[in-house]
């Protein structure tokens, strides 16, 4: 089974969010839907406030995914 993102560990400062920024800007609409989360919870940070996914806000990293919406 392929994973479902295509990228991870990206910085959660203003070169990831740029990254993130362009690749929204050139991805091909009609065919794929880019949807960011958050990775890794900072350190001060509790992970029981957040048991079903955390706010980017306060993610270390993100990931990208590219879902395909078909023909």
């Amino acid at each position: 089974m392929k994973p479902r993102y295509q990228f991870a560990e990206i910085p959660n400062d203003d070169e990831g969010k740029e990254f993130v920024r362009l690749a929204r800007k050139f991805l091909n609409k009609d065919r794929y839907k880019l949807i960011v989360k958050g990775q890794h919870l900072k350190p001060s940070e509790n992970w029981r406030h957040y048991q079903y996914g955390q706010p980017i806000s306060k993610s270390t990293h993100l990931r990208v995914y590219l879902n395909d919406q078909g023909e």
